[in-house]
């Protein structure tokens, strides 16, 4: 299991974390990737990679999207990404007690209040889901 670190910065700055040996995270299953990241109103959280069942669910879910009533296809394509990212900080943002730190309508408010740390926490996320797509790979 590799642990990332962040040093303390503005959470709309990427994270340049290096890599560390370490124990388990609470609610990271092993193997799956997972970094510490501060914030300035959340404190420090975790952040883990998606795991197969939530990747295979979030292509369905994009792919279905179907415009709604007075809605074009580009329209129905960018609401079924932004939904997308309210649930990935759902389920993939944790609090120290491994669990998933807010619900999605708890992420709904959080994100127009504190917009620049939820995409910050959900590039994170993308960053770790791509990571782990890529180590597959090789």
């Amino acid at each position: 299991m590799v642990r990332r670190t962040n040093p303390p910065t503005a959470a709309a700055v990427p994270s340049l974390g290096a890599a560390v040996s370490g124990p388990a995270l609470p609610g990271v299953p092993e193997g799956v990737p997972a970094e510490q990241v501060p914030t300035q109103s959340l404190g420090t959280v975790t952040v883990r990679g998606a795991l197969f069942t939530e990747v295979l669910s979030d292509d369905v879910l994009t792919a279905r999207a179907k415009p709604a009533e007075g809605e074009d296809e580009q329209a129905a394509a960018v609401r079924a990404t932004v939904e997308k990212t309210v649930r990935t900080l759902a389920r993939q943002v944790l609090g120290a007690d491994g669990l998933p730190l807010k619900t999605y309508a708890e992420w709904q408010v959080f994100g127009v209040r504190h917009r620049d740390e939820a995409l910050h926490l959900f590039n994170v996320a993308s960053r770790l889901n791509s990571s782990a797509e890529d180590a597959e790979k090789n």
